[in-house]
């Protein structure tokens, strides 16, 4: 009897759900099992199967934003009752290579570092600008820098294989003098012989010998020595430049101090200048810093050059010039040139006369709290210590742990956490390419640092759906402020502000300070760069933008931005 009213209920229930439409018992089901869904806090590590399931070649995503937008479908997958609220961080590896960012040195950049030129005179000059340009400058990072330099003039004697070269490649041009040269080994400079090189003649074919030799550097200076015959054979010397377009004889004599030469200035000078004299000869250069006890001035550098070339070519012609190059000390040892003419008893300042600058690109790493060069394989060491056919890798795993041996013995001395910045020639399959790796010594070993890196991405389940945090993180680099002082270049309560942040890279937040810049400046400042950078961000995208400052010292600042009603505000 008990039994069979259960089954009428049973029955009696089922006449009251058919009665009911469809639809509404769906969203019965739905809200019921909404209430139900957890609202839970967890942590998730990528496995190598759920790369291959969202698709990915290897077992890392290769940018963030590949990881945004892939990873909610695989959390809805493993998560499917988890509910608004609920909040996962995701680990994943991330392929980052070392990245080697490029820039070119500008001409207001030079002064950052107090030059008034648009050129380094030397290595310290360039180490100084990178300090000041990169202060946030991190363990490992890379900068390939293009900048304009003081050329240093090469000096190259000539030897028969050039004589050859002129014979050949002057064949059918000057077909006599070109042939007498290489048969002589010398260029025939008298004007009555058929074989007779005129000046014009000799720049072409010392150029075409510096072309052969060194390639084309415009801005290098090359004094060339060689041998003519005028009756007899002697040695002469020209010093040729190219223009960019052509060869062209420049310049005077090249002289360059020597330590003899440090030495007897101190000497000559002890009682004149006891301190600067005392000072030169014991550090062999010059010191050139006005707040020194040992400054040395312009006119003082001219009677020291002029002391020095009349004991070196006492017998020198008026008119004759020189090129003179001597170290100069201003915070760093830095080389400096001065072009001078004899003009009666005396050198003065050839004022006709250019400095000759080259452009370098060269590549620096910022390792144990300094710029410096990265350290190169030597060329042998390919074939000798690694036991490659060639001179280079082919082979990157094979690479990294080689060179990782190669450098504990190459600095048997190394600290723990010394960080080693390297170079090395790698063929990749269609060219010889330089690769670049930062190694750190740890547990008495050299250990590559990995291009691929452990990373974490927080996701929130909103409105039925798993959504990244959207904020893009942006530490703002040099191009940026110029970006900044262009978008506000009207605004002219903030000149004397956007200038200083132009040329310095940084905000001055020294409450006082004539470049003083206010929270409502930097707001307004980083509104404005928003807006160049990323005008079209959608609704709701969040933005942390990390800048320089200067506050007495360097440093960074940050500011969180949200855009909203189609402006940037605060967050």
């Amino acid at each position: 009897m008990k039994k069979s009213f259960n089954y009428l209920l049973v029955l009696l229930g089922l006449v009251v759900v058919s009665c009911n439409p469809l639809d509404d018992i769906h969203d019965e089901i739905d809200n019921e099992l909404d209430s139900q869904l957890a609202v839970a806090q967890t942590d998730y590590v990528l496995t190598e199967d759920d790369y291959e399931d969202l698709g990915q070649s290897f077992p890392n995503f290769g940018s963030v934003e590949d990881a945004r937008t892939l990873i909610p479908s695989l959390l809805s997958d493993l998560y499917p009752t988890y509910g608004d609220g609920s909040i996962i961080n995701v680990g994943f590896d991330l392929y980052n290579p070392l990245r080697v960012d490029g820039y070119t040195v500008t001409s207001s950049d030079y002064a950052m570092v107090d030059l008034s030129v648009d050129y380094f005179s030397g290595r310290g000059e360039i180490i100084d600008f990178l300090d000041a340009k990169y202060p946030q400058a991190e363990e490992g990072d890379f900068v390939e820098l293009t900048y304009n330099v003081l050329a240093e003039e090469i000096s190259y004697t000539l030897n028969d294989d050039d004589y050859d070269f002129v014979g050949d490649e002057f064949a059918d041009t000057y077909s006599g003098p070109a042939g007498n040269a290489a048969q002589f080994g010398s260029f025939d400079v008298r004007t009555t012989s058929d074989n007779y090189w005129s000046d014009e003649m000799l720049v072409e074919a010392l150029g075409a010998i510096i072309s052969e030799e060194f390639g084309d550097v415009a801005g290098q200076k090359y004094n060339v020595s060689y041998q003519v015959y005028s009756g007899s054979v002697e040695t002469r010397s020209m010093t040729i430049q190219f223009d960019g377009n052509t060869y062209v004889s420049v310049g005077g004599t090249a002289y360059e101090f020597s330590d003899e030469d440090y030495d007897a200035v101190g000497a000559e000078f002890a009682e004149t200048y006891p301190g600067p004299a005392a000072n030169v000869a014991r550090f062999g250069s010059f010191d050139v810093r006005a707040s020194s006890d040992n400054y040395w001035s312009e006119s003082m550098l001219l009677e020291a050059v002029n002391f020095t070339l009349k004991a070196a070519y006492p017998d020198a012609e008026d008119g004759s010039k020189f090129i003179v190059s001597y170290a100069i000390y201003n915070g760093s040892v830095a080389t400096s040139i001065m072009n001078v003419v004899l003009s009666g008893d005396d050198y003065v300042i050839d004022t006709d006369a250019s400095v000759s600058t080259i452009e370098e690109t060269t590549v620096f790493a910022y390792t144990n709290g300094d710029w410096d060069e990265p350290y190169m394989l030597p060329s042998d060491s390919y074939t000798e210590e690694f036991g490659q056919s060639f001179s280079n890798f082919g082979d990157e795993e094979e690479a990294l742990m080689k060179i990782g041996i190669f450098l504990g013995r190459e600095f048997p001395y190394a600290q723990e956490g010394e960080y080693k910045a390297v170079g090395y020639r790698f063929y990749n399959g269609e060219a010889t390419v330089t690769e670049y790796v930062n190694y750190v010594f740890e547990g008495g070993e050299w250990n590559a640092i990995p291009t691929v890196t452990s990373e974490t991405l927080q996701f929130g389940y909103e409105d039925g759906m798993w959504v990244p945090d959207n904020t893009i993180k942006y530490t703002l680099a040099g191009g940026d402020y110029s970006i900044i002082a262009d978008a506000l270049s009207g605004n002219t309560d903030l000149a004397t502000q956007i200038a200083s942040m132009e040329r310095y890279s940084n905000f001055d937040r020294r409450p006082g300070a004539s470049a003083y810049w206010d929270d409502d400046a930097v707001l307004l400042a980083m509104q404005a760069f928003l807006n160049e950078i990323a005008p079209n961000a959608p609704e709701g995208q969040k933005y942390v933008l990390t800048f320089d400052i200067y506050n007495g010292t360097n440093t960074t600042e940050s500011i969180s931005l949200i855009k909203e009603g189609g402006e940037w505000v605060r967050f």
